[in-house]
């Protein structure tokens, strides 16, 4: 839905819509174009950051409980590096959605 072209003053096409002109259009495995990029991007940002977290956590509760203020620092670097691990794999993800939408002759076919 984000990537089709925006005619001023026409309605956008519903959900619903854009779901069935895809199956029509290329069948019901179009459903789940970009979907092992997905997954790749959750895993290394969900795992980078808990990893983080967790060791960042481990190192603040050596001398007791560590203060909220220090494990907020800490979630929000776990956080931003969960992020930069996750980053490249998110491209991937939204080119290969967008390839989708280019002409066949342009498209690198992920």
């Amino acid at each position: 839905m984000q990537t089709t072209d925006a005619v001023p003053g026409a309605k956008r096409p519903s959900t619903t819509a854009i779901i069935r002109s895809s199956i029509a259009s290329s069948g019901l495995r179009s459903l789940y174009t970009g979907l092992s990029a997905s997954i790749m991007r959750q895993m290394s940002y969900s795992l980078v950051r808990l990893g983080a977290y967790e060791k960042m956590k481990a190192q603040l509760s050596q001398d007791g409980k560590a203060s909220t203020t220090r494990l907020l620092l800490a979630a929000c670097a776990a956080g931003g590096l969960g992020g930069v691990a996750g980053n490249p794999a998110g491209m991937s993800h939204l080119r290969q959605n967008y390839s989708v939408s280019i002409a066949d002759k342009e498209q690198t076919l992920y």
